[in-house]
């Protein structure tokens, strides 16, 4: 099966890269910016992934300061857990599901993590799903021409590295999938809050400590986009039981929607995920992971990635 996170022998290449991309560039005093960073494909948006990149680049960098805390967190993901539910798609009718995906591209001027600059590249991949689970879904995917850069250099950067290649025509594709790694049957697991908190627990689902996995595991299952109401529930309900959970932004804006950020307490490193809600509804926004103290050009508070979800019932397909 397909693993979009990166494995430990790819962290390490890519920190032996960046090591001789430093010594090289030092031994030669290039003038060219450096690409130390490879643009991580649509659909292995995967925090844990540019997670190993970040810290590769960001190792001179002051850890963070922790996220604050708040006692509200568990009170939200609750009143979002009763709010959720699930949009009614009639005979004839779709599920569209667009998914807004975008990260940093990085590269450094002269090999050095401080002289880091960047720009935003984004795409939106659309899939509509017919009421009919026995038809083929159709899917496209629309590259979005950079229009935020970090950093002197970084246009001519995005000049040279966008493709701004579109597969503008819906063609028809698989159903997809669960994107958790390795797939799960969302059907066999628990509904009860605190069955289901130690399901994910016990669930090896990446390196790191227990709330990390619980909260990697979480965010891939809303990311993936067909997580029925009753689990999104359960996972809402879930996540209220860590201590660890909290808001760190009542009105955090992702693609232009409004909702609230909760994310790890963070006692270490230089970077946080976030899953951002609407409480009122219950409805999944999206996920960032938002660098803490900064580096390079790239400001404190920056999203490094997010991918954002929306969802709507449609009664035609593109052509």
């Amino acid at each position: 099966m397909n693993d979009p996170r990166l494995r430990q022998e790819q962290v390490n290449a890519m920190r032996a890269m960046l090591a001789s991309t430093v010594e090289a560039t030092g031994a030669r005093a290039r003038t060219r910016p450096t690409r130390v960073v490879r643009r991580v494909g649509f659909g292995a948006l995967a925090a844990g992934a540019l997670a190993a990149v970040v810290a590769a680049v960001t190792i001179v960098v002051p850890a963070g300061q922790p996220a604050d805390l708040s006692a509200d967190a568990s009170t939200m993901l609750r009143e979002a857990a009763a709010a959720t539910d699930d949009p009614e798609v009639g005979d004839g009718q779709f599920l569209k599901l667009a998914t807004s995906a975008s990260y940093l591209a990085l590269t450094t001027v002269d090999g050095r993590a401080e002289t880091t600059i960047g720009y935003l590249e984004s795409q939106v991949r659309e899939v509509y799903l017919p009421a009919d689970e026995s038809a083929r879904p159709v899917a496209q995917t629309t590259h979005v021409e950079p229009t935020v850069f970090f950093g002197e250099g970084a246009q001519e950067f995005a000049a040279r590295e966008w493709s701004g290649q579109s597969d503008t025509v819906a063609v028809p594709v698989a159903r997809p999938a669960d994107a958790t790694r390795p797939v799960e049957d969302q059907s066999a697991m628990p509904r009860d809050p605190t069955e289901l908190l130690a399901y994910l627990t016990e669930f090896r689902y990446q390196a790191g400590s227990s709330d990390e996995n619980v909260f990697a595991h979480v965010v891939d299952l809303l990311r993936a986009g067909n997580v029925k109401s009753d689990l999104r529930a359960a996972l809402y309900q879930a996540l209220a039981l860590m201590p660890s959970v909290v808001i760190t932004e009542q009105q955090a804006t992702l693609d232009g929607r409004v909702g609230t950020a909760i994310g790890l307490q963070g006692t270490e490193g230089d970077t946080r995920q976030e899953i951002i809600i609407d409480p009122s509804t219950g409805e999944y926004i999206g996920v960032r992971l938002v660098t803490i103290s900064g580096f390079g050009e790239i400001p404190p508070g920056t999203p490094l990635e997010y991918t954002a979800l929306s969802t709507s019932v449609v009664n035609a397909v593109p052509r």
